[in-house]
């Protein structure tokens, strides 16, 4: 008697059931996915039961008043939306191989990563028929481009609702411990021009855990703060990813902060081939790179 296939008893899922998990993941439950995907909220949570069972694994933790991913839905959520670009990927090969469209990107100078370079360099690689425009800038000017039709796609810290969390990042002080010394004189922040929603952290940390400050020196880019914190005219505070491995941290007598929100933005009518194309390439190198 042959052996039964062992690729038969593997789970089995399209493409609507993983579309239906993503949207109730990015849209924060179950009433406002079907509203993004047109279905009825109880035929949304059939497919996502029937994928639970096929996977033999619980992705969503219904106990909570709030949508949260156990382990298991949180890992095969990158896989999802791995697999969703690529179909999506290959019927553009077949449809459009010689179609050439431009993309506008939006970062917030704050939150892009110190290898946003190879970020570039690798969505290039996959979608060369797409031109990209680049603009480092601050969040709300960039969410306001967005909205002007300026810009496609914006990845910012939370600057406006609607935005799809991406993931959450730890805020750092970084400069010279001898900059400290709340016992003398007050501390000298090295901050971003306004606006700017890390300024009112820094302000109110150091308020709260009752030590003296002053806005020493007021800068347009995190390449300033970077030479001004090195240089010891002062403490800032940073997103890690944004913080070169050379660079001191600091954390002795200073507050703990908070983390930061790290979003992408679209504009709910978009219909740009490359935008969540991007967006997917972004996710996908930051994870690879912390590995």
């Amino acid at each position: 008697m042959s052996e039964p296939n062992k690729s038969d008893s593997k789970p089995q899922f399209d493409l609507y059931t993983l579309h239906a998990f993503i949207a109730v993941v990015e849209e924060g439950g179950f009433t406002a996915a079907s509203r993004r995907l047109r279905l009825s909220q109880s035929a949304i949570s059939l497919q996502i039961a029937k994928l639970e069972e096929s996977l033999g694994n619980q992705l969503i933790d219904r106990s909570t008043r709030r949508m949260e991913l156990t382990p298991a839905g949180e890992k095969f959520l990158s896989y999802a939306r791995r697999i969703v670009g690529l179909a999506s990927d290959a019927i553009d090969a077949v449809s459009n191989p010689a179609e050439t469209a431009v993309l506008r990107v939006g970062f917030t100078e704050y939150l892009a990563p110190l290898h946003l370079d190879s970020i570039l360099k690798k969505f290039r690689s996959l979608y060369p028929q797409c031109e990209l425009v680049l603009d480092l800038s601050m969040g709300p000017t960039m969410i306001e481009d967005l909205h002007q039709d300026k810009l496609d796609v914006v990845i910012a810290g939370p600057e406006a609702e609607n935005g799809r969390l991406l993931w959450e990042v730890p805020l750092v002080w970084t400069g010279l411990s001898e900059v400290v010394q709340p016992d003398k004189q007050p501390i000298e922040l090295v901050l971003m021009n306004p606006p700017c929603s890390y300024r009112k952290i820094a302000f109110d940390s150091l308020t709260e855990a009752s030590l003296p400050w002053k806005s020493s020196i007021q800068v347009n880019s995190v390449q300033a703060i970077h030479s001004a914190t090195e240089a010891g005219l002062g403490i800032s505070l940073l997103p890690k990813q944004a913080v070169p491995k050379n660079m001191r941290l600091e954390s002795q007598g200073l507050p703990d902060l908070p983390n930061t929100l790290l979003m992408s933005y679209m504009r709910p009518d978009s219909s740009h081939a490359y935008a969540e194309k991007f967006i997917t390439t972004f996710v996908d190198a930051v994870e690879e790179s912390a590995l």
